[in-house]
């Protein structure tokens, strides 16, 4: 099992990753979606609410019980902290851009049941729909919806 953590403003991302699949997870793809969100978005602009996300991408053996998922709002820290697990199978099959959009629609997936909580002072269905607009102009999206109707 690999672990990474990667950060560098209000969007912090980290792996926890099988061997067999981590570079598919750790070497580029974490880093675009990370560029892309920290140098087009900042928290500060949907309120005062919440100051970071701090998002892991956990790719484990289907097999495997450790490393549940969660997602948590910190009022005190005004932090969330999302643990979201991918499909190895998935991750194993996909080619590394086909990963990468993978990544970015569970990502967005996991915003949307954030944005459905009741946090004071942040606007988490406008964030949601920033994330996704950067996604597309990455081309990430389209991508994804191309390999889900194959």
């Amino acid at each position: 099992m690999k672990l990474q953590r990667m950060e560098f403003g209000d969007f912090i991302f980290s792996s926890i990753t099988w061997q067999e699949i981590s570079d598919k997870i750790n070497d580029q793809n974490i880093n675009f979606i990370r560029r892309a969100l920290n140098e087009n978005l900042k928290l500060n602009n949907y309120g005062l609410g919440v100051k970071e996300i701090g998002y892991i991408f956990v790719v484990a053996l289907p097999t495997s019980s450790i490393h549940g998922e969660t997602l948590r709002y910190y009022k005190a820290k005004q932090e969330v902290f999302i643990q979201k697990k991918l499909p190895y199978d998935l991750v194993e099959a996909y080619n590394g851009p086909q990963v990468l959009s993978l990544m970015a629609a569970t990502y967005l997936q996991s915003l949307e049941q954030l944005a459905k909580r009741k946090i004071p002072d942040f606007d988490g269905a406008r964030l949601v729909a920033d994330v996704k607009g950067v996604f597309e102009q990455q081309g990430w999206l389209v991508r994804m919806e191309a390999v889900a109707s194959a």
